[in-house]
Parts: C-alpha cells; structure tokens; sequence
C-alpha cells in the first residue's frame, strides 16, 4: 500500500482529471499533470463500478496496480501527479501483463527513468 504522503488528495483529482494528460492501452487509462516542483510524484488508482462490481473485485484489481508501482516506485520522476484507471477487469490476467502494461503507460508518458530500469 502506497504511504499517504504518496497519495493524491481529494482535491487534486479533479484538477488533474480536467487538465492532466491523457495515455491509454488496451486494459488501462493513464491520466498525469507535470506540477513542476521536486516534491516526490503522487498516485491513485481507480477501479470504476462498471469494470468489476463487487468492492471486494475492485480493491483486488488496486492492489495488484499498486504492487506493481511500489516495485518501481524508486524509479519515478518527482513532480507529477498520476491517476492509473482500470479500463477492463484486470483480476483475470496474470501479474506479467498488468506490470508490463502500466510500465509501458508510465514510460510512455516519461514519467519513470528509464536507465534504471
């Protein structure tokens, strides 16, 4: 589980939904916004009722994205705040794929440093 400290608030959301940057694959949406500042990047992840209806299905799905971005986590670059949305049911696909994809979205979007990877 991401720190809070981590976490983007409440308010954010909105703005960055409005004025972030769009990325996409075929299971994910990726929405960021540079805040051009050294403060360390933000994160949430969103999981919509049409996707999977149970909470239950739902936190599984945003605990497998979030295993994935704390295992990369050291590797961001500081100064963004990122929404990760889940576009399909992720629970169905193997770890591999849900990893590959949001690294994919993340590079795409030059957020993570690539030499470290």
């Amino acid at each position: 589980m991401l720190p809070i400290k981590r976490r983007i608030k409440k308010d954010s959301f909105s703005k960055i939904m409005k004025e972030g940057v769009f990325v996409h694959s075929d299971n994910v949406y990726l929405r960021f916004l540079d805040r051009k500042d050294q403060l360390s990047s933000l994160f949430t992840f969103v999981v919509p009722v049409k996707v999977k209806k149970t909470s239950v299905g739902r936190h599984l799905i945003k605990r497998q994205m979030t295993a994935v971005l704390e295992k990369f986590l050291l590797t961001v670059k500081s100064g963004f705040s990122v929404i990760i949305i889940a576009k399909k049911d992720l629970s169905s696909l193997p770890y591999t794929e849900i990893e590959k994809e949001i690294i994919k979205l993340l590079m795409k979007a030059q957020i993570l440093n690539e030499e470290a990877i």
